[in-house]
């Protein structure tokens, strides 16, 4: 409505229009629509008409035309000729509507007087007249010219006033698929609203898709948006509530999602966060590898064709839209993009539709200046038909059947051990861990770095193998990430801590409860990698080929990746540095864990916290920090807490530094706190301290 009243404003400074109250406007229906007329390749945009509506408006009756495209400045002229005495003269109205000026009505004794809407925009001329001062039902037919012409460049056909609409309308798919792509604040926030982004560079992200949708009425189909990964980022800027309304409004198609390989373990994870974050299972699917999967009424994938749905078996695919094709501007739709509209309409293949979208963060449709105009105009022009999922589901397929091959992805040495895992939140987490690293990506730089970090799964399998056999253990007898040096392990009945002698660093952390396994210390590289500029990746490096990764906890800024002695002891395990100038000591405490540093120098060091990172994933969550003397407490509010205290110098941040500015769009200004930067759901305490000093974790 705020829209309205600017654009009526603006008409209201034109001399050559009159205007409307926004109190009174009513959108145009279908009902209303009284002939299509196909694209003229010979007009020129602004010649070409479109549509013919007709419709009373209280006392008042109104004409409307549809053209391809309007400029600001009329360089059109327009004729709608009325024929309302039958068997006279064929038209004895004519309503002239000039490039500039009023309009008139020939012959000049009519009591007809005309008021002119022209809207540019939506790239429509209105006329509106007293309805008593004309015999109805009349018949109508509309000529535009270029100015200079005397003759039409586009004439539609002979319609009545009160005829049916036409039978056929333009069947319209909005398909987006890398909706998003989220693993930190910043990530989340760029991608939902972010600034100097999009193809276009200007502020861009989903916020405008579903804005605009619910807004103008037009469904989308989003076709990622179910993975846990996401739905979680959504739910920490608070957008849940959006994306349920307008699935409840049928607004939204949120196919289940197999976003990783193996699909059956996938798609039981994205029903899963689906079904926590308050989202309904779906009767669509759509496989980021492309695979065809059962069980399923539709499945949207790649196809040799875009303007038609196709079977495999029992199931209905859905074509994906072609990418790299400009189809949202400022305008609104592309000429392209309207002509196919157009087409679609009268195509005598009455399975022939239209999908659009595409790759989301390379989409126009995602920019905030063009989204708006775009589904503004869809949704002004009623001869297009947005497809709801009932409507996708019911839609006539190609009389062809198509057959597709399953294909497996590549087996890793990770996977026969993933599916024999134990069932609990650590296999959990391998899995989610496994899928984040084996993603389908174009970005070969990318996959080559991913590969350094599938070790992680070991480190995580043989937690999950400890909650369900938990026992004492305290030795450096396996190598537990493939990576050609044996790790160590220090456990009892309730803790598991996995030590790695490169760098003599805790990698992970485990605490066991009635309630089953519990993670308390994690590296960055189970959430994501390849944060850090590419031109500083190094993939020859192992573990250190991303920078960017917090390698596990007391990884020093110095000397993080030299191999330490190891010598197991009755009360724990010590590290010694190649020139004994560095003794790190683990040991296990009641409540926790405690490492003793005994250092030459001054030493740096992290704590990563990932502490039950499925409970963030899977449902919504609320985090919190308590800071204190020596002291930091992070953990869930309505869950366990891991307290880091030491004598130490201590700082810490954590993904929720930077809530308090999530509602608002990205300002590249803003000097966002260290944690708008780390991936969810981690806190990463910082240590300085020198000489001999210890520190504890423990869970409260």
């Amino acid at each position: 409505m705020h829209r309205l009243f600017l654009l009526l404003s603006v008409f209201c400074l034109l001399p050559i229009v009159s205007c409307i109250p926004a109190s009174s406007y009513r959108e145009w229906t279908y009902a209303d629509l009284r002939l299509l007329d196909p694209v003229d390749d010979t007009s020129t945009p602004s010649t070409d008409i479109l549509a013919v509506y007709v419709r009373k408006f209280g006392s008042d009756l109104e004409i409307r035309v549809d053209l391809l495209d309007l400029p600001l400045t009329p360089d059109y002229r327009l004729q709608i000729l009325l024929d309302t005495l039958p068997g006279g003269n064929p038209w004895d109205l004519t309503i002239n509507i000039p490039a500039d000026g009023h309009p008139s009505v020939t012959p000049a004794n009519s009591n007809l007087i005309p008021r002119l809407i022209r809207d540019p925009w939506m790239d429509t001329v209105t006329v509106r007249f007293n309805r008593l001062d004309i015999p109805q039902p009349f018949t109508l037919q509309v000529a535009a010219f270029t100015p200079d012409e005397s003759n039409p460049a586009d004439v539609t056909g002979l319609v009545r006033s009160d005829a049916f609409p036409p039978t056929q309308r333009a069947p319209l798919a909005l398909v987006f698929w890398d909706v998003f792509p989220a693993a930190t604040p910043a990530q989340a926030l760029r991608r939902w609203d972010g600034a100097h982004t999009g193809p276009s560079g200007g502020r861009h992200g989903l916020k405008y898709i579903l804005d605009n949708a619910g807004q103008y009425g037009v469904p989308v189909a989003l076709l990622d948006l179910k993975t846990p990964a996401s739905l979680a980022a959504l739910d920490y800027l608070g957008i849940t509530p959006l994306i349920q309304s307008l699935t409840s409004r049928s607004l939204l198609i949120l196919p289940d999602v197999a976003y990783g390989e193996p699909a059956d373990i996938s798609l039981g994870f994205s029903r899963r966060a689906a079904a926590g974050f308050g989202l309904p299972a779906s009767q669509f699917v759509y496989s980021a590898a492309s695979n065809l999967q059962s069980n399923y009424l539709a499945q949207f994938l790649p196809l040799d064709t875009t303007s038609h749905l196709a079977r495999s078996g029992g199931t209905r695919l859905i074509p994906l839209p072609a990418e790299d094709a400009i189809q949202a501007t400022q305008d609104g739709p592309s000429l392209d993009v309207r002509r196919a509209l157009v087409a679609a309409a009268f195509s005598d293949d009455l399975s022939d539709l239209v999908v659009l979208g595409g790759d989301l963060p390379h989409s126009t449709w995602g920019n905030e200046n063009m989204a708006g105009p775009t589904f503004a105009w869809i949704a002004a022009h009623p001869w297009i038909q947005p497809l709801t999922g009932e409507d996708l589901i019911s839609f006539p397929e190609e009389t062809h059947a198509v057959h597709l091959l399953t294909t497996s992805s590549g087996a890793t040495p990770f996977l026969a051990a993933l599916r024999a895992a134990h069932n609990n939140s650590l296999t959990d987490s391998a899995w989610q861990s496994y899928f984040m690293l084996t993603a389908p990506t174009s970005d070969e730089k990318l996959l080559v770095l991913r590969t350094n970090y599938l070790g992680q799964m070991g480190e995580l399998l043989a937690a999950a193998h400890w909650a369900e056999h938990p026992s004492a253990q305290a030795n450096c007898d396996h190598d537990l990430n493939s990576d050609g040096q044996l790790e160590c392990v220090l456990s009892n009945q309730k803790f598991c801590a996995i030590l790695d002698p490169v760098g003599a660093r805790l990698t992970n952390l485990f605490f066991l409860d009635e309630t089953g396994p519990h993670q308390l210390v994690g590296p960055s590289s189970q959430f994501t990698v390849g944060l850090s500029d590419p031109s500083e990746w190094h993939p020859e490096l192992g573990e250190a080929a991303d920078p960017s990764v917090i390698p596990g906890a007391f990884s020093d800024d110095a000397n993080a990746w030299i191999l330490y002695s190891s010598d197991v002891t009755p009360e724990g395990i010590t590290f010694s540095s190649p020139d004994a100038s560095r003794l790190k000591t683990y040991q296990l405490l009641e409540d926790g864990i405690e490492i003793t540093y005994q250092v030459s120098g001054p030493v740096s060091t992290r704590v990563p916290l990932a502490v039950d990172p499925q409970a963030f994933i899977f449902g919504p969550t609320e985090y919190r920090s308590a800071p204190g003397t020596g002291a930091w407490t992070w953990g869930l509010v309505n869950g366990i807490q891991a307290e880091v205290r030491t004598d130490a110098t201590l700082s810490a941040q954590s993904f929720t530094d930077s809530f308090p500015y999530l509602s608002q769009s990205e300002d590249p200004d803003r000097a966002y706190p260290g944690g708008h930067y780390l991936p969810f759901p981690l806190s990463v305490v910082n240590l300085q301290g020198s000489g001999n000093f210890s520190v504890q974790i423990s869970v409260k």
